[in-house]
């Protein structure tokens, strides 16, 4: 199992055993009907989830009331990454990073050095360069592809000339 972190328990949600994890990785929907979490190292079955944004609401098949629950607050849950399906043109932010970042005028940027999540607007990228870092918004007019294997994002350069900054 390729362990791919999604959250952290924030809270017991009721009095049946069920947890809230507030997403380390955006909107939940994408874990669709997962069968198994890791809690502590452990495969704990999913007895029932559902999601909602950035929280997901879980029932374990081995937490059996709200003092278990409890608990588990602070823990990180992590999902196998190999049976997550992410929709077109979505990718984990773990590919992103380490990524080359080039133009589609053929210019190169540099690297995706970090990447901030606020789980609301745009991710935010920063990408070490020759002179600084530059920084930009994560959006979709902006690229132009991504290449998972070769960890190549291009970027539209004029897009990019509107919203990208240098920090020095």
């Amino acid at each position: 199992m390729e362990k791919f972190l999604i959250g952290k328990i924030v809270k017991a949600q009721g009095i049946k055993g069920e947890v809230k994890i507030k997403s380390r990785c955006g909107d939940l929907a994408f874990l669709g009907k997962q069968k198994y979490l890791m809690i502590k190292g452990q495969n704990v079955a999913v007895k029932s989830m559902r999601t909602g944004g950035e929280f997901a609401y879980v029932l374990f098949s081995t937490i059996a009331d709200r003092n278990m629950a409890e608990a588990l607050i602070g823990q990180d849950v992590y999902a196998d990454r190999h049976n997550i399906t992410l929709d077109d043109d979505s990718y984990f932010t773990s590919d992103m990073m380490g990524s080359r970042v080039v133009l589609d005028d053929g210019s190169e940027v540099g690297v995706v050095s970090d990447i901030l999540q606020n789980g609301r607007a745009a991710d935010v990228y920063y990408v070490a360069t020759a002179d600084g870092t530059a920084v930009f918004p994560f959006l979709k007019d902006l690229v132009v592809s991504f290449d998972p294997e070769e960890k190549v994002l291009t970027l539209y350069a004029k897009r990019f000339a509107e919203v990208s900054f240098h920090e020095d």
